[in-house]
């Protein structure tokens, strides 16, 4: 069986958006999806719901949101970054190496993981003066569970290896011992 998915307005991929809690359930395991003459580009939606197993959809949608973040982004220095230190960093005097000073993946050339929720931060200060991306800019992300998109929220500071794992594992008992230390870990980091 197919499901052919058009989109033509906004009104109709929050319908696609609110269809996508069913359409990623095992109900519909033996359904392919299509798109035809669809006005928004949602072909990594179908793409992802076509994929079946469920760590590979994962791995799908994670690298593809971070190559969309990264797209955006590139050749845009928002946060004016001159001699290792952004805007708000030379007022201060502070700190070097951007907001990654206290994650240990960071090195001179950037970060050496990609983690999506790192990607999609930006101080306040970058905020009020330039247009930066928000969960809304990426309907990809929907394709993900609450509890998914939840824990990208908050998973600064950890591996692209750990982030899937997390966005895998579905038990709320290895939730609790294994990432809600790190949470607090991370809010802890960014109160100092």
């Amino acid at each position: 069986m197919q499901i052919v998915i058009s989109i033509q307005s906004m009104r109709d991929l929050k319908k696609l958006e609110r269809r996508l809690f069913f359409y990623r359930s095992f109900l519909c395991r033996f359904i392919s999806f299509s798109n035809q003459g669809s006005c928004l580009p949602i072909d990594p939606i179908v793409k992802a719901l076509n994929i079946k197993n469920k760590k590979q959809r994962i791995v799908y949608i994670y690298d593809t949101l971070c190559k969309q973040v990264d797209s955006f982004y590139s050749k845009k220095n928002l946060c004016d970054f001159q001699q290792e230190q952004c805007v708000v960093q030379r007022r201060k005097g502070k700190y070097k190496n951007g907001c990654c000073r206290l994650c240990k993946y960071s090195s001179p050339r950037g970060c050496i993981t990609s983690n999506f929720t790192c990607k999609m931060f930006y101080c306040f200060s970058v905020k009020e003066k330039n247009r930066t991306l928000s969960p809304k800019d990426l309907p990809l992300l929907k394709c993900f569970g609450f509890r998914q998109r939840f824990l990208l929220r908050y998973e600064f500071f950890s591996s692209r290896e750990d982030i899937l794992t997390d966005l895998w594992i579905e038990s709320i008992l290895i939730n609790f011992f294994r990432i809600y230390p790190r949470f607090l870990s991370n809010i802890f980091l960014r109160k100092h």
